[in-house]
């Protein structure tokens, strides 16, 4: 039996494993519909198991709203398929509830699959057709919960704080955070322990799924940077892997990854006309003198992601000499 929480805060979802013969988890897709397909394929999923899909099937890649689209006939089709809203998703929903300018991944999600594509501008589709035709995909997001749990499993798009029961964890959390909480496991709460933890958000540069613990998982697998999309069963622990090249170059996706993580972590909180993004090098240059407050950030950034991407973060972080 399933069932739902609904709090202040997060939407909560309750499975029953044994409903489910298998139960899969892949996570953060980010438009790379040929992978969904091949991964599709490889774990020939039945009528009688599960597919998790734990967040950010959208933006980045071109093909966002195939994969939606997809999912939602496999549904119809009595296949059993359950989602986590991700940080994009909460993004996208944005753009398609608020009249805000339309940003890049409503174009490439949304409007060049609209019917209207070859004979309106994305203005005029906006004015005219844009809530009518994707109704349906903003209800759909909106009822999407931030968690899913078993007797046995958590599954979250970015992670938990483990000193706070499912219930009253905060929504920044869930969607965004990148804190290392598999630290905390030794503080954890009664409710998490026995519990394996799956999340997402955190790309691994490697294009393997992480294990962070014996029982917590990280299993983005950084789709849009490596080509590489991992799943895993659930109740057989078995990992599979799809991809467009078995290459990655390594030094491309550390570069990629440490300027999105640089836009989204720093880039607000250090004066813009401080420092240059040199194009393709994924190379940060700062121009000027940072104040005690632009250090301490650079710092903490530079610490928390050491582990990431390695001590070589020093190499995207260059000083010009003032």
């Amino acid at each position: 039996m399933e069932s739902e929480i609904k709090t202040d805060k997060i939407k909560i979802e309750k499975i029953n494993e044994n409903d489910y013969n298998r139960i899969f988890v892949m996570s953060d897709i980010h438009g790379q519909y040929d992978l969904f397909l091949k991964m599709l394929d490889k774990i020939k999923l039945k009528r009688e198991d599960l597919l998790l899909i734990i967040g950010d099937i959208c933006d980045r890649g071109k093909k966002s709203y195939e994969i939606y689209m997809k999912c939602m006939k496999m549904i119809k089709l009595g296949y059993n398929l359950k989602f986590i809203l991700g940080n994009h998703e909460d993004m996208l929903l944005e753009d398609l509830e608020n009249d805000y300018p339309l940003r890049y991944e409503t174009e490439y999600s949304i409007y060049r699959h609209s019917k209207y594509f070859e004979n309106k501008t994305m203005t005029e589709w906006h004015q005219e057709n844009f809530f009518d035709e994707i109704s349906w995909l903003v209800k759909w997001l909106k009822n999407c919960p931030l968690i899913i749990y078993g007797s046995k499993n958590i599954f979250v798009h970015a992670g938990l704080d483990l000193k706070k029961v499912l219930e009253k964890q905060e929504k920044e959390t869930v969607l965004w955070t990148r804190e290392e909480f598999w630290l905390m496991e030794n503080v954890e709460l009664e409710e998490y322990k026995g519990k394996n933890i799956y999340f997402g958000h955190t790309p691994n540069i490697n294009g393997r799924i992480s294990k962070k613990t014996d029982r917590i998982k990280g299993i983005d697998c950084g789709a849009f940077f490596t080509h590489f999309l991992g799943c895993i069963e659930v109740k057989s622990q078995e990992g599979m892997y799809v991809y467009e090249d078995e290459f990655i170059e390594f030094d491309e996706v550390s570069s990629k990854v440490f300027l999105e993580l640089w836009n989204e972590e720093v880039a607000e909180f250090i004066d813009s006309e401080k420092y240059k993004i040199k194009s393709g090098k994924g190379e940060v240059i700062i121009l000027e003198k940072l104040d005690k407050n632009e250090k301490k950030i650079l710092a903490d950034f530079w610490k928390k992601y050491e582990k990431l991407l390695g001590k070589n973060i020093a190499n995207y972080i260059k000083k010009k000499k003032l």
